[in-house]
């Protein structure tokens, strides 16, 4: 069972990337793209609120302050993800922004040893290196051009790692504290949902801040404008914006039922998902955008593989 929920995770996350790339042919600006994102959020909020009452959760809204600590540091460290993304692709190429990503998705492994005292064996470590060898295989030779990069390009790259990285971090965090199945479980128990509802309240609020200072930054006069510019333009991505919030919003929910449920460790749990979303990635670009398969693809996407059977079998 915990097989099949990966594989709907990657399949989430695939249909992501691919209406990702679809609306940001839509996007003229950095402003315009943060708009786009707080709305994305916004709608992972509204999808999170009907979860909740589906669940019966409603009861649960209060929470305790190490409960809001966790779901703050999730909201901001997911704002932090899609911030520093954004804006280290203006100035750093948007392949090499992805490849350095994947070194996030060991953060959560790192902390948890420190923390959780969860051991990483020498062969889930071949594995990872496996998984970051066929990111790297994979985008040779594309986007070379570093654009202006500077000081302030790598920083922002250096954001969205430690974003993604805490935000997996958080889901342990949540884990071990708040669930029937954590190993420092107290008093209170909250379901997923909340976990997932707060943790996108907090993310588009930061979201909001952040669009307000691209608003701020324009000419007083232009402000209105501008404003009324961006909701205008949301109109014709929307169905592949509304599809990226659902599918986002599914594949955080499952990742935290892997990880809750079924107990799959962080060390293996977030190297597979990159690993895995790279190979499903790579093979939506070779069917549907036109990118023929080559002995490097090929190459990368066996290794890949390789570095997934490597964690989950040895």
């Amino acid at each position: 069972m915990v097989y099949l929920l990966l594989a709907a995770t990657l399949l989430c996350l695939a249909a992501k990337s691919c209406c990702a790339k679809k609306t940001s042919t839509y996007v003229t600006d950095n402003g315009q793209a943060s708009f786009f994102n707080t709305f994305r959020v916004f709608l992972c909020v509204l999808v999170g609120a009907v979860t909740v009452f589906v669940e019966g959760a409603a009861g649960s809204l209060a929470l305790d302050g190490g409960m809001f600590f966790i779901c703050l540091l999730s909201g901001v460290a997911n704002a932090a993800l899609l911030i520093g993304f954004l804006l280290a692709a203006t100035r750093i190429s948007y392949v090499t922004v992805e490849v350095t990503l994947t070194f996030g998705s060991i953060i959560p492994a790192i902390l948890c040893l420190i923390f959780f005292s969860e051991s990483i064996s020498g062969t889930k470590m071949i594995g990872f290196a496996l998984i970051l060898l066929a990111t790297f295989v994979l985008s040779y030779g594309k986007g070379k051009k570093m654009g202006r990069a500077g000081l302030v390009g790598p920083l922002f790259l250096i954001m969205a790692i430690l974003g993604d990285g805490l935000s997996g971090f958080a889901q342990q965090l949540y884990k071990y504290y708040y669930t029937a199945e954590g190993l420092y479980v107290g008093e209170i128990v909250y379901p997923k949902s909340i976990f997932h509802f707060y943790t996108y309240v907090f993310a588009v609020a930061v979201l909001v801040l952040v669009y307000c200072g691209f608003l701020l930054a324009r000419p007083r006069g232009e402000r209105g404008a501008y404003f009324k510019e961006s909701a205008l333009a949301i109109k014709k991505p929307l169905p592949f914006i509304v599809v990226m919030s659902a599918s986002l919003f599914a594949a955080m929910y499952l990742q935290t039922a892997i990880t809750n449920d079924f107990g799959m460790p962080s060390q293996i749990l977030y190297p597979v998902i990159k690993g895995g979303s790279l190979v499903l990635v790579t093979i939506m670009a070779m069917m549907f955008f036109g990118e023929k398969p080559t002995r490097r693809s090929i190459s990368g996407l066996l290794l890949a593989i390789s570095g997934i059977v490597v964690m989950n079998v040895f």
